[in-house]
């Protein structure tokens, strides 16, 4: 690749997508106000999450803890609970660490990109985005959108992730950011971002839309999707899981706090792993007496369904089952009874929902002993 271009079509560059951006930006929530918190509060959900699936929960979760402050104050179920649905779960709890450092130190957000990137769960990008869109701080703010805009405008070479390709990429990020004195940071990551996620896209590319087109090295060579060089995928993990909705005889569901991570501090249905050739409902009985101290009959298996969490394609098998008791005293700590109308005052994530469902919200029947029920924790009242 030859030299990047002089300042002056640099300069050309920016202002041609500044005014495409200011035209043809998206309406959405989180460009509605540069208030820091606001800002800091979408670049996290939006870390690996559509926006379309981030929406619902950005305007709820802000109703919710409006300022660090609030979010400080609240307990780490309420965090959750308010994050349900989003995935990747250590995203909530790093903004709730963060917010509490900013209470314990008695400080509102920072205004810069170097203080911002102290602060839990707050990496380069996040801190270069809270900084340029908030504050005005010249800093370029560098994602997967604008990683392959930048590789495609410049036909950068080599592959995603590896040092070569992203010190190249970080060198063409902060030139741009200094051309034309650097005016109006904040729209300028996004209207990068913008490009990349409705024109510049990862595949089918609509390079006769582009503002920029006549710009792009990787267009004139007549292979834009040949950039950014894709790393080799990750092997997945695939499983078959089965799993149970458990009802009282008030119809209330039986749900356990799951300690291990991903998905720590969420409730989850009694579940397990099925063995290689094992049927689902054996598994379920099997595993759900070993991991949660539990014997289930199986009453009836509903149709399944697919879920993913990061690397891990799962497939579900949902039945309806009746408790008949627990295996062993202690053994069901975590556990709860809760109604289902309920669900949303508790940490839950996607796939009880699903699975919930499959099988019916309202259905009433399954078995419970009285003295099975009485030795579980009784209903979220």
């Amino acid at each position: 690749m030859s030299d990047p271009p002089s300042a002056s079509p640099f300069r050309l560059l920016r202002r041609t997508l500044l005014a495409w951006f200011q035209k043809n930006k998206r309406s959405l929530p989180f460009r509605e106000s540069s208030d820091a918190w606001s800002v800091w509060v979408s670049e996290v959900m939006l870390q690996q999450t559509r926006v379309e699936a981030m929406l619902p929960r950005y305007r709820a979760f802000l109703a919710g803890f409006p300022d660090p402050g609030s979010l400080a104050a609240a307990s780490a179920d309420e965090v959750l609970a308010a994050w349900a649905g989003l995935g990747y779960y250590g995203r909530a709890r790093a903004l709730h660490r963060a917010a509490r450092r900013l209470a314990a130190e008695g400080r509102g957000v920072p205004q810069n990109a170097a203080s911002l990137r102290r602060l839990p769960g707050i990496g380069e990008y996040t801190a270069a985005a809270i900084a340029s869109i908030s504050f005005k701080e010249p800093v370029a703010a560098v994602d997967g959108n604008v990683r392959r805009v930048l590789s495609r405008l410049f036909a950068v070479g080599g592959v995603r992730g590896r040092a070569p390709f992203e010190g190249r990429i970080r060198e063409l990020a902060d030139r741009l950011m200094e051309a034309d004195d650097a005016r109006e940071p904040g729209d300028w990551n996004q209207a990068l971002m913008e490009l990349g996620a409705t024109v510049c896209t990862a595949t089918g590319p609509r390079c006769d839309r582009c503002p920029v087109r006549e710009f792009c090295w990787a267009r004139l060579g007549g292979k834009p999707e040949e950039f950014p060089e894709r790393p080799p995928p990750r092997p997945t993990d695939s499983v078959r899981l089965a799993m149970a909705v458990v009802r009282d005889p008030e119809g209330r569901i039986l749900v356990f706090r799951r300690r291990e991570s991903p998905m720590r501090g969420l409730y989850e249905l009694p579940c397990g792993e099925c063995r290689s050739g094992e049927s689902a409902e054996d598994a379920l009985v099997r595993e759900t007496a070993a991991n949660y101290g539990i014997r289930l009959r199986p009453a009836r298996e509903f149709p399944g369904f697919r879920h993913t969490v990061m690397q891990r394609r799962i497939a579900v098998v949902p039945f309806e089952a009746n408790l008949v008791e627990p295996a062993s005293a202690g053994a069901v700590s975590g556990a709860r009874f809760v109604r289902p109308k309920d669900l949303d005052r508790i940490p839950s994530g996607s796939m009880l929902r699903k699975a919930l469902a499959r099988v019916g919200s309202t259905r009433q029947g399954s078995e419970v002993r009285p003295d099975a029920a009485g030795s579980l924790p009784g209903s979220l009242d």
